[in-house]
Parts: structure tokens; C-alpha cells; sequence
């Protein structure tokens, strides 16, 4: 059932899916319609000083206004209806329309300051057509009709409509409407600031009419025209039922938004040409809010030309490079995504936890840049995909996920982390239902001080335990407990911040998310290597066709780290500093970056002291106490650990490992006092190691050539088996042919054996 829509003017482009083809596309635009405005009537040409007022021509509707008291009497017996009000249904009954009701005209009330309220509904306007009031019986072929008559009334008594109930059957065919005054209902105070309630405009207005689909056409079955507030005909283009920007004004808009025009002057020129401002259905802030939310890309002089540029020269270079253009129907540039081979190959090995999030181009246009980043084995941020977007809604997130998921092989992240967005919550459910959502928690925590800042206990204990609920809760039922008492303690009951954030908890707050191991990196570092993947540049006061030519140098520069990090983890060792033999192990397997991190842990047993709680067969439980520095502070925490001796299973309650993959000091410790001397496989991670041949390192798209012999053969493979693909696919046969022969090949590469004698009888034929 659908309840209280004003009716409004959005456009509705069709829907599309974003394909799969690496290359270079152009796709149109893809759009999940907005159905509360099923109602709306077409846009109006745009009005001149020369042509009658948009409500001069009466509506089409055709009405049987004599009808007799035995008509009425049929139709209500026919369909079985009461003459309740639907205002006064019982919420949890199914409403039925009216019939066979008509209330009679009243004097609405006059406000001191409104000269033009009217004690009739029917007014006489001077140079046009009477609208006459609704009766009951009068007969309208469709919905848009019977909405598009009592618009045209509305606006000619002075008030606007909306649609304050409705209900449809199973196959979308509307059973009955109600249409009423837009100030129908009681206000609602929906904000927590009582020094500052919301404007509202309900006075709980009970003038509607009620529409039932009979034989065919819907038959208007209860009339009530009577108001409880002044009406002024003379100002009813500002409700907002009437307020429409026309198609061709929106050409209008653009066309100026492009050439530089500032809003106001093209607003003026608007009125000028409509011969004032009253012959308008539109405000100047209409304009600028279809500005403001222009559905596509404003990439500036030299821009679109540039970025297909930059498109052309990477494809070329590399058949690997994906991009995708989303366009609208009138062939604009709305969204655009791309991802170069190397991003692609690498996603395969650090694709298991991805951080999303959009920054700016700080030039004129305010563009949003959204980028997939996810953590190499260096703990280095690497690019998973990039995209330039027109908005930052639900529809365009879609889009730009569904994209990159389709770049990606179809196969989505165990975790994704972004910020608290709403538009960017509802689309990951939608692509990605399996992995875990999780919002960052240092941009939460960045907000403290902006949101609970004022609060006369903020710096002397309401800060503290804040980061206490959320750092130092071991169980969910202990953040429980710390939460309740902190909001108690400094009444922050009303705090719609903090509310918001406790109905979300599970997203961020790192006791909810201990269960699910992902091996990325912290939730704290996520903002820090976002904000250092680009180092800035972003941010820097530049143009799309300027960004554009520098992206690669930024790219390049990413991966001379990783070679240089690559380089140390290979040539630098990091001496041990205890007898430990798990030191030595992870010393010889893991990259320097993520050793560092080992024995960071393995200074931390200094201060811990483990003692044994309880022994329930094979597994043991301890408590470890730890000593942490906090603030020059020393602060102990004890901690839980499992150790299950037959499978040599260990579990903290601190959750390091399911957090960051790393072993901690309380595992540690533990192993220590049950003399472990190996590390079970199951705690030395693939995505660590620095002995394993990553082969996303062979994948090179920049202007700089590779000259390492393996990337040159690489690079002649790729070319060749890209024409094998093509030529394979043309039927399923050879398609099937070629992928077991390519099976066979790849094993015998695999185990090195010589390809001359097993492989004899293996031919490629291309053509």
C-alpha cells in the first residue's frame, strides 16, 4: 500500500546491464525507477510571455455531474462499500474506499497577511478557463487523468495535492486512490533539537477525493472540499506538486551550465522569456538542485577527449585494460570506470579484503573519484580499479560495483570496508550480499570531536570511555554494558549521532567484527593508506585532462616501491632479537614489512604473564595478563586464549590474527609455555610470504618498458594466446578443444618437463 507521495517530476531512463567484454565500451545508462512517481503527468513545454497560463486549457476528464440518488445508491450496493473516511480506517485493516459521500463547501480559514483566500473552491479566474470541483461521479479513463484534473484544480483554489493513499491489485492495476490537500495529516517532530523543531506544513487537512476502479474507469466515489487553512490561488505554483522543470529547459540549463553561465543569470533570462515570474513552474532553486544532480559527467575542456585518449593508449598497450562508459539517453557521458591488467592480476592474490571509497577532483566541477584499493604482501596499498562518477547514490554505486565486480571475474571480496554512507550500504547488499560490509572506523572516531565536542564533559571522562566501549570490550555483552552506562552517565540519550551509530554497531565497533577473519589490513590504517595512495595529488587544485596525464606517473611510482620493497625482503635480513625458534621462521617466510609486525609481538610477551584458568580435556584455557602503553600510561588488560593441544589450535580474545593476520603476543606466550617450537600451516599466511612468484608482477601497461626477460615473454604469450581466444571462440567446439589442450600444455610447463616430447602430440592451429 502506498501512503502520502507529493507528486514531484523525475525523469525515468530505461535500465541496463554493464557487460563483461574487457575492452573499451559504451553502455547506456542503467537506472532502477523511482515508482512513487507513477502518477506524474508530462513535462510542460516551456511557457512565453506570448501564450496563456499553463492552467488555461481545462484538463480532459469527463464527468456525469447530474447523477440521482438511486445511481449512487446502485454503486455502493454494486461494490459493497461503506461510507467510512479513510482517514479513520483502523491501521491494521485493509482500508477500503469511499463511496457515495460528498461533503459540502465550507470557509476555509483566512490568515490576516493572505488577501486572496477564497470561501469558495470554485474560483473565477479572469481570461481562462473554470476547473470545476470535484462531484461525486465524475468519470476519469486513467490515473494520470484523474490526477492531472485535481493538480489543475489544486492550483487554481490554492492548495497542493498529494496521494495519500492507494492500493493496487496483484497485477499492478490500480484498485482505488485517494488524492488529498498536501497539508492532509498531523505534523511529526522528527528531530531530537526541541530549541529548534522543523518547519512543517500539516494542519491535517481533510480535504481528498476518492477514486474506484468500476467497469473499466476509475469513478470518483467521496468528495471533500472543504479546508481547514487559507488558500491563495495566486501563489500555488510554489507548492511543490506544481514546481516541474521542463525537458527543454533542462537543455536550457545545461547548455549554459557548460558555457559558464552563472545560475542566477540563467534563471533571469528564463523569467524574462516566460514574461515574469508567476508564469514559471519552477524556482531558481528548482534549477539549481537538476544542476546540482545532473546525472552525467562534467569533465571540463578537454576532459572526455583525454580520458578516451588515455583509454586508447593503455588498450592498446595491453589487451588486459578494461574500461566501461556509462551513457544516458541522450548520448552524455554519465559514469566511467577502468582497471589496467595489472590491477586485474593482482586482485587475485589481495582481492580477499577491498577498501571502496570516492574523493574529489577539486577542480570547478567537484567530480567524485572513487577508488578499489587492497593491501600487497608489503602492507603496500595497490589499485584494484578506478572510476570517475556523476553522483553518490544508490543507482550509480550499483553501477560502478556491478562494473568492477564483472572486471573482476565475477567474484566478490570477503570484506569491504567504506564509509558510512547510505547509498554505498543499500548497493553493496545488492552486489555483494556474501561479503562482509564494515565502515571505517577512524573516519567514525574522527568525528567524535566534531559531533560530542561541546558536551561540558568531553575532554574530563566522556571521550575516554567512548574509546574504552569501543577498544576494550572483549564480548559483545561487555560493550553492552560499557555503552548503556556511558550514555546514562552523561545523558546522551537524545544524541541522534550516537543512536545512529549503536543501530549500526555491527559495522564497525571491532568486538562484532572479530568472527570473520580477513587478512588486509587494520581497520584504523584504512583511511591513512587511502589517504596516502595517491599522495595527495587528488586533492590538489588540478583538471581532468591534467589528472589524466599524471595518473600513470602514479601508478608507476606505486609499483617502484614494491620493487624496492621487493628488493630489501630478498637482500636485507632483519636480525632476530630472541631465541625463539617461531621468530626464525616467520624471519625466513614472511616480507620484512610484515616480520617487523612479528617481532613488534614478540617484544610484547615481555610483559605478558600467562596463567592456567581451566583444563577441559585436550583443551586448556589461560589467562594472559598484558601490560599496554597508552598515552606514556601503562594500562593491564587480560586477555582469554584456547589452546587445544591435540590439534595445536590456538585462539585469543584479542583477535589480532582474524584482524590483521599477524600471531599475537598472547598466542605467543602461550606456545611459548607448551614448548611449540614449529607454527602450524594454518597461521603462516600465503599473502605474506615473500617466496611466492606473484604473477600480477609481469602485468606492465605504462609508458615505461620492462626489460626483464620474463616480462618480455610474458608480455608475446599474452599476444598470442589473446589471438588464440579469439579465434577459439568461435564455436563450442573449438572453444572446448582449445581449453583441453591448453590444460594439457599448462601442466607440462607446470611440473617442467621438456615440452618437446610430452607435448608432441599438441598443436595450435590460429585462423
Amino acid at each position: 500500500m502506498e501512503k502520502e507521495k507529493e507528486h514531484a517530476s523525475p525523469t525515468t531512463p530505461p535500465t541496463t546491464d554493464p557487460s563483461t567484454n574487457p575492452s573499451t565500451q559504451v553502455r547506456p545508462m542503467s537506472f532502477y525507477p523511482d515508482f512513487s512517481s507513477y502518477m506524474h503527468e508530462g513535462h510542460a513545454p516551456m511557457p512565453h510571455a506570448s501564450l496563456p497560463r499553463p492552467d488555461a486549457n481545462p484538463s480532459p476528464w469527463t464527468c456525469q455531474g447530474n447523477l440521482t440518488s438511486g445511481f449512487q445508491s446502485s454503486v455502493s450496493s454494486l461494490i459493497g462499500l461503506n461510507s467510512t473516511s479513510l482517514s479513520h480506517e483502523e491501521p491494521n485493516q485493509e482500508p477500503t474506499p469511499d463511496s457515495g459521500e460528498v461533503e459540502t463547501l465550507c470557509t476555509p480559514s483566512k490568515s490576516k497577511d493572505d488577501d486572496e483566500s477564497r470561501t469558495q473552491n470554485t474560483v473565477h479566474t479572469e481570461g481562462a478557463d473554470i476547473i470545476e470541483e470535484p462531484k461525486l461521479g465524475m468519470v476519469f479513463k486513467s490515473e494520470e487523468e484523474l490526477v492531472s484534473y485535481y493538480k489543475r484544480y489544486g492550483k487554481q483554489c490554492g492548495f497542493g495535492i498529494m496521494t495519500q493513499r492507494s492500493h493496487r491489485f496483484e497485477d499492478g492495476r490500480l484498485r482505488y486512490v485517494t488524492l488529498g490537500c498536501a497539508r492532509g495529516g498531523k505534523a511529526r517532530n522528527r528531530t531530537s533539537n526541541v530549541a529548534r523543531p522543523r518547519p512543517t506544513s500539516k494542519t491535517d487537512c481533510k480535504a481528498k477525493i476518492n477514486a474506484t476502479f468500476i467497469e473499466g474507469v476509475l469513478k470518483v466515489l467521496t468528495v471533500h472540499n472543504s479546508h481547514n487553512h487559507g488558500l491563495s490561488p495566486q501563489k500555488s505554483r510554489f507548492f511543490r506538486c506544481n514546481r516541474e522543470v521542463s525537458e527543454s529547459v533542462k537543455r536550457v540549463l545545461d547548455t549554459n551550465d557548460q558555457a559558464d553561465i552563472r545560475m542566477n543569470k540563467s534563471f533571469a533570462s528564463l523569467v524574462q522569456e516566460a514574461g515574469g515570474f508567476e508564469n514559471l513552474p519552477f524556482s531558481e532553486n528548482d534549477c539549481r538542485n537538476y544542476i546540482d544532480k545532473a546525472r552525467y559527467l562534467q569533465l571540463g575542456k578537454g576532459g572526455a577527449g583525454a580520458l578516451c585518449e588515455y583509454f586508447a593508449r593503455m588498450q592498446y598497450k595491453n589487451d588486459g585494460f578494461f574500461s566501461l562508459m556509462d551513457m544516458d539517453d541522450d548520448g552524455r557521458l554519465k559514469n566511467v570506470f577502468w582497471a589496467d591488467a595489472r590491477s586485474r592480476a593482482a586482485y587475485k592474490y589481495f582481492g580477499d579484503v577491498v577498501t571502496f571509497d570516492t574523493t574529489y577532483l577539486t577542480n570547478k566541477y567537484e567530480m567524485p573519484f572513487a577508488l578499489f584499493v587492497g593491501v600487497n604482501h608489503y602492507g603496500q596499498s595497490i589499485l584494484l580499479g578506478a572510476g570517475l562518477i556523476s553522483s553518490e547514490d544508490t543507482e550509480t554505486f550499483t553501477w560502478l560495483f556491478q562494473t568492477w565486480l564483472n572486471c573482476m571475474g565475477g567474484e566478490a571480496p570477503k570484506a569491504i570496508i567504506t564509509d558510512q554512507d547510505r547509498a554505498i550500504k543499500n548497493a553493496i547488499a545488492l552486489i555483494f550480499p556474501n561479503s562482509r560490509h564494515r565502515f571505517c572506523l577512524w573516519h567514525i572516531l574522527k568525528k567524535v570531536s566534531e559531533k560530542l565536542g561541546s558536551h561540558g564533559a568531553y575532554k574530563t571522562g566522556l571521550k575516554s570511555h567512548l574509546l574504552k566501549c569501543v577498544y576494550d570490550s572483549q564480548t559483545i555483552e561487555e560493550f553492552e554494558k560499557c555503552w548503556e552506562v556511558l550514555i546514562t552517565t552523561y545523558n546522551l540519550q537524545d544524541n541522534a549521532w550516537l543512536q545512529s551509530l549503536y543501530a549500526e554497531r555491527m559495522y564497525w565497533v571491532p568486538v562484532f567484527l572479530k568472527e570473520i577473519f580477513w587478512a588486509g589490513m587494520s581497520i584504523t590504517q584504512r583511511s591513512e593508506s587511502m589517504n596516502a595512495f595517491f599522495d595527495g595529488y587528488v586533492h590538489a587544485r588540478t583538471n581532468l585532462k591534467e589528472f589524466v596525464n599524471q595518473f600513470d606517473n602514479i601508478l608507476r611510482k606505486k609499483i617502484e616501491n614494491e620493487n624496492e620493497a621487493d628488493f630489501h625482503s630478498f637482500n636485507v635480513t632483519i636480525p632476530v632479537i630472541s631465541v625463539s625458534p617461531l621468530e626464525k621462521i616467520f624471519q625466513d617466510i614472511y616480507t620484512n614489512s610484515k616480520f617487523r609486525e612479528v617481532q613488534k609481538e614478540v617484544v610484547g610477551m615481555l610483559g605478558c604473564l600467562p596463567t592456567l584458568h581451566s583444563q577441559d580435556g585436550v583443551i586448556a584455557t589461560y589467562h594472559v595478563e598484558d601490560e599496554v602503553c597508552v598515552d606514556d600510561l601503562i594500562k593491564e588488560v587480560t586477555q582469554n586464549v584456547y589452546f587445544n593441544e591435540a590439534k595445536c589450535e590456538v585462539k585469543c580474545s584479542c583477535s589480532l590474527f582474524e584482524m590483521r593476520g599477524i600471531l599475537c603476543r598472547h598466542v605467543l606466550a602461550i606456545m611459548r609455555v607448551k614448548k611449540v617450537r614449529t607454527v602450524p600451516e594454518k597461521y603462516i599466511l600465503d599473502r605474506w610470504r615473500k617466496d611466492i612468484k606473484r604473477t600480477y608482477t609481469l602485468q606492465s601497461s605504462y609508458d615505461v618498458v620492462d626489460v626483464r626477460p620474463k616480462v618480455s615473454r610474458y608480455s608475446r604469450i599474452m599476444k598470442v594466446c589473446y589471438d588464440v581466444a579469439t579465434n577459439a571462440a568461435s564455436c563450442d567446439e573449438h572453444a572446448e578443444d582449445m581449453i583441453d589442450k591448453l590444460y594439457a600444455m599448462n601442466e607440462v610447463y607446470r611440473t617442467n618437463k621438456s615440452p618437446h616430447q610430452t607435448c608432441s602430440n599438441v598443436a595450435v592451429i590460429l585462423g
